[in-house]
């Protein structure tokens, strides 16, 4: 059974769910499990062209601000009925990864729970992203393999 987060997962990905029964065909927003996770970083990155003029002072020209999101679990269990939350495991993550949809574009919600609360279903920040890295390594088989995963996005 899952455990109730009063605040919700930080990271939902729209993606089909490959690993239900039977394999989704549509689009729906899934949550990445807290469970074991490390604190997220939130980057941004800055893009601008800056001139020194002629006669010394510089002009600033803003052209946007691209976010970058990085974060990873220790010993995350391989399937989501095995984290404290129900949300996606290892083995949902690497699918997704290694699916077609993860090698395109596509889109997350961020819940920073800013209000103290759960803002999954609304208040959360939406980003289209792709991703920049992803590992998988296996740290304990048993019976069920234990994952540390890390991954960063780009918003493109």
């Amino acid at each position: 059974m899952a455990m109730y987060l009063p605040r919700g997962s930080v990271l939902w990905i729209e993606a089909k769910d490959l690993l239900a029964t039977p394999a989704g065909t549509t689009k729906i927003w899934n949550k990445v499990t807290e469970h074991n996770r490390s604190p997220v970083e939130l980057s941004i990155d800055r893009i601008e062209r800056s001139v020194r003029t002629s006669n010394g002072t510089l002009r600033k020209n803003h052209i946007a601000d691209k976010r970058s999101f990085s974060m990873s679990w220790d010993m995350l269990p391989s399937y989501r009925t095995l984290t404290v939350d129900g949300g996606w495991g290892a083995e949902d993550l690497r699918q997704f990864y290694l699916s077609d949809d993860g090698k395109k574009t596509f889109n997350i919600r961020i819940n920073l729970a800013k209000a103290g609360a759960d803002q999954s279903s609304s208040g959360y920040e939406s980003y289209t992203v792709s991703f920049n890295s992803c590992n998988f390594t296996v740290v304990k088989r048993g019976l069920q393999p234990h994952w540390n995963v890390s991954l960063s996005l780009n918003e493109v």
